[in-house]
């Protein structure tokens, strides 16, 4: 019950913090349309907002990094909010251009900084197999909910000053719950149950694995605000279909960390589409659509990578938000790449054809390394366990299940170390007392030390 009220909880703050950083990073965007020409507007929101976001998230991740108990910021976290929300306020209400950059871009870099903070909590207080489900909802509900605010007052609600209210009210609710949820403990998470250290390399390949995952998603697609300048797209309603692509995705991630990883490969091919479908279709809304679709199946894997390293120890937590991060950076990079050949075809298929081959490459040989299988360690053990799998045929997964059920491992353990879900452990363990005539695993481990 606990895990369900903390799932829930988070849920609920990384949509609402996503609903009103989202929704007023769209107001401050057509504020922003008043003064400057969309192709301005392109470098100013999408590369140089987003430098700032990423400065907000080092900056938390530092701060993380020296401090290591979240729990131990909750007063200098919710002051956060509220001085985001200042920002906004100002952004929004700027009389002039210099103005409505300068506090927007503060704004974006606290921005950051609550990323980091709804992420890390995703880390503490989410267990590893519901994370995937967890981000996935709260961030659909956010941007579902921004269509939603679209439609009040003739469908120019987020392009109004009154829309402010609104956000204030979501950032008062957001500072509640995430008091609520620095008060209760964070046993699922961050925990020093498993020594476990990644190599300064690992953390390296897994950042330039984001990086790139990201940059040749942007290169196809970059959503270009010419198409809101001259009203050919609804944003907020593109937006809404983001929402598929996260639950489909956070889904698929906490039934297997691997499926997740496989779709989100996939998902490679959308430049290309993309590429082909901006040259022979004049309707940038299928466009639009199709990108945050495809969008959801990168947010959420970025982000799930590196909150999983987060939680496998209190000393890598500062890791939480480095997946999107290194998300950003690749969305950055595509972007300029984009905005400088958006007339050239022919290179822009060219350098995303190579992009793509070094990410294909980086990709397997950062999976081949996270997602490899796992063994006991005792190395007297190891000829007596395979005599006892190729005596009661087990599967390589039920082998894998079996070796960490020899370790005493429990099935929330198990599912953490193999990237599984708990139902699925139990599956095997099912499985596994079938084939042996076992009725549970104390006659399991009695079994194997009989033989």
């Amino acid at each position: 019950m606990k895990k369900k009220y903390n799932n829930t909880l988070v849920c609920i703050l990384t949509g609402l913090c996503f609903l009103w950083t989202g929704s007023g990073y769209l107001t401050w965007l057509y504020h922003l349309l008043d003064f400057y020409p969309a192709s301005a507007a392109d470098i100013y929101s999408e590369v140089i907002g987003y430098l700032f976001q990423i400065l907000g998230l080092i900056l938390f991740s530092y701060y993380i990094k020296k401090r290591h108990k979240p729990s131990s910021i909750a007063y200098t976290s919710i002051l956060v909010l509220f001085a985001d929300l200042i920002f906004m306020v100002f952004s929004v209400l700027s009389p002039n251009g210099v103005c409505c950059l300068i506090f927007g871009y503060l704004m974006n870099l606290f921005h950051g900084i609550v990323a980091g903070i709804y992420l890390t909590k995703l880390t503490t207080h989410v267990s590893q197999q519901n994370r995937g489900i967890v981000f996935g909802i709260g961030y659909g509900v956010g941007s579902i909910g921004s269509w939603v605010l679209s439609l009040l007052g003739s469908n120019n609600f987020l392009k109004s000053r009154y829309a402010l209210i609104l956000y204030a009210l979501f950032v008062l609710i957001s500072a509640i719950i995430l008091y609520v949820v620095s008060l209760s403990s964070t046993d699922d998470s961050s925990s020093s149950k498993q020594e476990i250290s990644f190599a300064p390399s690992f953390i390296a390949l897994a950042a330039i694995t984001v990086f790139l995952l990201s940059f040749v998603k942007s290169i196809g697609f970059y959503f270009p605000m010419a198409d809101l300048s001259d009203s050919s797209v609804n944003l907020e309603l593109s937006r809404a279909f983001y929402a598929l692509g996260l639950v489909v995705a956070g889904i698929v991630n906490d039934k297997n960390r691997k499926l997740g990883a496989v779709s989100c490969i996939a998902a490679l091919i959308f430049p290309f589409i993309m590429l082909i479908l901006r040259s022979n279709l004049d309707n940038s809304l299928i466009l639009w659509i199709l990108s945050y679709v495809f969008f959801g199946l990168f947010s959420v894997y970025r982000v799930i990578v590196f909150s999983d390293m987060a939680g496998k120890s209190s000393q890598y937590l500062y890791l939480a938000g480095l997946g999107l991060l290194f998300g950003r950076c690749g969305d950055v990079a595509g972007t300029v790449l984009g905005i400088i050949l958006k007339d050239e075809i022919l290179p822009l298929v060219l350098v995303s054809s190579v992009a793509f081959v070094i990410t294909i490459f980086l990709f397997m040989l950062f999976a081949q390394k996270i997602y490899a299988s796992v063994v006991p360690q005792e190395k007297r053990r190891e000829t007596l366990l395979e005599e006892f799998e190729r005596h009661y045929q087990l599967s390589p997964r039920e082998t894998e299940v079996f070796q960490l059920v020899m370790d005493r491992r429990s099935n929330a353990e198990i599912a953490n170390t193999l990237f599984i879900s708990e139902n699925t452990v139990k599956f095997h363990m099912k499985n596994m007392l079938k084939k042996t005539s076992c009725t549970n695993r104390s006659e399991l481990i009695a079994l194997f030390k009989e033989q």
